[in-house]
């Protein structure tokens, strides 16, 4: 006898969230509806919004370097003598010279240089006005990956809408699955009923009675398998969706009957569209501004400073600062060239140099990886849509068999098993139909994903 379990493996794996979801109860959802539900609340999605908006402000910072920092200050200082300078020991020597017995008839030459406290407290500025580029690649750069982060959050989106896509019609096919076993049972109860009549009239030997009662056993056991599988399906669902259960019933059908364009559409498509190619091509600006930058380092920079002093208490002697109302002032332009540093910027620029072609090597073998996902993926479309086809005139010759081999039955003329056998090959069709439709809707929302088309999948299912 033949075991449906053997012809359809449904994988489920689902991950517990510890946040606050919400219940879906009882209610009608249709794809649409799941997809809006996963947009508002998935938390992938709101990290990743997140994200691009902390790249968004360090982007905008960086146009900060472009202007001067200007900076309070304040010092205090204590010494442990008031400072001066000496000139005793010349006076001396001048005393000597002139026979003066007594040098300190010539006084304490002495002169006060600081007060032992000392207090400051202004401003200071710095702008620069040349760094080589420097300034500008940083900006540039910013730039970059703000739009890197607009195509992380286009890429997840994507993703997601084929990830709903896969656990949506995951429970759909868990579902039709259920009644098909169902189906199943309720045939095979409907033989061993028969059978039984057939056996207390002596038409049938008891061994075709016990055929048919574990065909009902087996039956019985794949409904349970099936059910249990369908409350995975939903827990797997109801992950994606950030909602605690989902009960009620998915309205949103299988479909087999989209029109694709030819293999190679799809593939320019995917040249252009895919999110994770278009970030190797910005990755590859990024690493051109990361070049000038390290480009920089051979040219001088070039500052203009000022500082002014606005409080002081009159620390410093030579009539510098002789009263706190004074506010002394400085401005002025300073050039700084590195003569030499190890050969350090020599080899980080090498270093950029082949991080900007190991870029173009990973952007050409993405490009291969991704035409050729695609490829299969669109054969996939094509091969289920033709096994549905194909399957589906199986289903009606299968059905016919049921109904012939329960007939032959009722007369004599076929054994248990051989119902048993009709009833199971007619559930096999019925079940690798709703897996071909499965594959024919995962194989599209991935062609869709590669393609940069996912958005379009939402059109299919209404």
């Amino acid at each position: 006898m033949f075991k449906t379990s053997q012809y359809l493996t449904i994988g489920f794996c689902f991950t517990l969230c510890l946040t606050q979801k919400t219940d879906l109860h009882a209610q009608s959802l249709s794809f649409s509806d799941a997809y809006n539900k996963m947009y508002q609340d998935n938390n992938s999605l709101k990290a990743i919004n997140k994200q691009n908006e902390a790249t968004k402000y360090i982007s905008k910072s960086l146009i900060g370097l472009r202007f001067p920092s200007v900076n309070a200050y304040a010092i205090g200082m204590v010494f442990d003598r008031k400072l001066d300078l000496s000139f005793n020991d010349w006076r001396n020597g001048l005393a000597g010279f002139l026979n003066i017995p007594d040098a300190s008839a010539l006084g304490d030459w002495k002169v006060p240089v600081g007060k032992k406290e000392m207090a400051f407290a202004g401003f200071n500025a710095l702008w620069p006005i040349f760094t080589g580029g420097k300034i500008s690649a940083a900006i540039k750069a910013g730039q970059i990956e703000t739009e890197i982060a607009k195509k992380d959050i286009e890429s997840t989106e994507n993703r997601l809408i084929s990830e709903l896509a896969q656990r949506y019609f995951q429970v759909k096919l868990a579902d039709e699955a259920l009644v098909v076993h169902q189906g199943v049972l309720e045939g095979m109860k409907k033989h061993l009923y028969n059978a039984t009549k057939l056996e207390e009239n002596g038409i049938i030997a008891p061994s075709e009675k016990l055929v048919a009662e574990v065909a009902v056993s087996e039956a019985n056991r794949e409904l349970q398998s099936a059910d249990k599988n369908t409350k995975l399906a939903r827990t797997a669902l109801a992950n994606t969706l950030d909602a605690d259960q989902i009960t009620g019933n998915l309205t949103t059908a299988f479909f087999t009957n989209i029109t694709l364009f030819s293999l190679d559409a799809y593939k320019q498509a995917a040249l252009k569209n895919y999110p994770e190619l278009n970030k190797l091509l910005l990755q590859k600006d990024l690493a051109d501004q990361a070049i000038k930058a390290k480009k920089s380092m051979y040219y001088p920079e070039v500052a203009a400073f000022g500082q002014t002093t606005l409080l002081h208490n009159d620390p410093l002697g030579f009539g510098i600062l002789e009263h706190s109302n004074q506010r002394p002032w400085v401005v002025g332009v300073g050039i700084t060239y590195n003569i030499f540093n190890g050969m350090k910027s020599r080899n980080e620029l090498k270093a950029a140099v082949s991080t900007r072609e190991a870029v173009d090597f990973l952007e050409a073998k993405a490009q291969k990886d991704v035409t050729t996902f695609v490829e299969n993926l669109y054969f996939e479309v094509q091969k289920s849509q033709e096994e549905v086809s194909n399957l589906q005139v199986q289903e009606k010759l299968a059905t016919e068999l049921v109904r012939a081999r329960n007939r032959a039955f009722s007369e004599g003329l076929a054994t248990s098993t051989d119902v048993v056998d009709a009833e199971n090959a007619l559930s096999v069709v019925k079940l690798l139909i709703l897996n071909a439709k499965y594959l024919y809707i995962t194989s599209l929302a991935g062609l869709l994903e590669f393609t940069g088309q996912s958005k379009d999948f939402l059109n299919y299912t209404n």
